[in-house]
């Protein structure tokens, strides 16, 4: 039963005024990380995101291998726990990344499969243009029901604009899967900008659409004040949710913690580990 209140608890967070999807793993492909959660979700031109539902195309950015393991609760209900473990191999001939995930408990569950590609193109200019094609397998099992399973296709870009500003585009399930008849799975758009005020600050901001809901805005603040200590604060609309995160760096080993506030369903934590090298 306790899948069935998590279900019912995330449709009254539409009953109250949201206009976003609530529920579903596909909604966590706007969530992208930790990191990105203490920044509104404002994650398209983020160049140095990790995770399963980061910009594919960011993964052309890195210099260092790294596995990802992310955790999010909603609003403390264990039926609404998600979690993730993600890689990225980064080589001369581009990119390599992969992961899965999981999402809901008792009788209520989705997995997802993905992997990825990514690398830098030059199109006649000195400047890269970075570009990550990502598939997805999606499987969702409802006990009683039975299970259902579609590929979706997901498409990245990042430009540099300015060696401190980066426009970044990232669209998920552009093939349009659905899992059954009239069921189909979100289908995304995000476009963001990314700016480093200072190598210690950094500004970001998203427009971010599902096809079926309204637009709504996003963007984030991150402010190092130590080399190894990142303060983040969020803000996203539609409806109005304010988040917060802080982050470590002790040497290889990254650490990430953020919570989202909903107004009537209270709060979200979650954490994300990196490991590089």
């Amino acid at each position: 039963m306790r899948w069935l209140v998590g279900l019912f608890l995330g449709g009254l967070a539409v009953a109250f005024g949201s206009t976003e999807p609530a529920l579903g793993q596909s909604g966590y492909d706007r969530l992208g990380s930790a990191r990105a959660a203490g920044l509104g979700y404002a994650s398209a031109a983020l160049t140095s995101a990790m995770g399963v539902h980061a910009n594919p195309a960011g993964s052309a950015l890195r210099e260092r291998r790294g596995v990802s393991f992310f955790a999010r609760q909603s609003f403390g209900l264990s039926a609404l726990r998600y979690g993730s473990a993600a890689g990225v191999w980064p080589a001369r001939w581009g990119a390599v990344s992969g992961g899965a995930s999981t999402f809901g408990g008792g009788g209520y569950r989705e997995v997802h499969y993905s992997l990825g590609y990514a690398r830098a193109l030059q199109p006649g200019t000195t400047r890269s243009v970075y570009v990550g094609l990502l598939g997805r397998y999606y499987h969702t099992r409802i006990d009683g029901y039975g299970g259902a399973g579609a590929m979706g296709v997901h498409l990245g870009v990042l430009l540099p604009l300015l060696p401190t500003l980066y426009l970044g585009a990232h669209a998920t399930n552009v093939n349009a899967p659905a899992l059954a008849d009239g069921e189909p799975l979100p289908q995304t758009l995000a476009v963001g900008l990314q700016y480093r005020v200072r190598p210690s600050v950094r500004v970001v901001g998203d427009v971010f659409k599902d096809l079926s809901f309204p637009a709504s805005v996003r963007g984030g603040l991150e402010v190092r004040p130590l080399s190894t200590l990142a303060l983040r604060a969020g803000i996203t609309s539609a409806p109005v949710r304010f988040t917060g995160g802080v982050g470590l760096r002790l040497g290889r080993l990254h650490a990430h913690v953020a919570a989202e506030q909903h107004n009537t369903l209270g709060w979200s934590p979650s954490a994300a580990l990196e490991v590089h090298w």
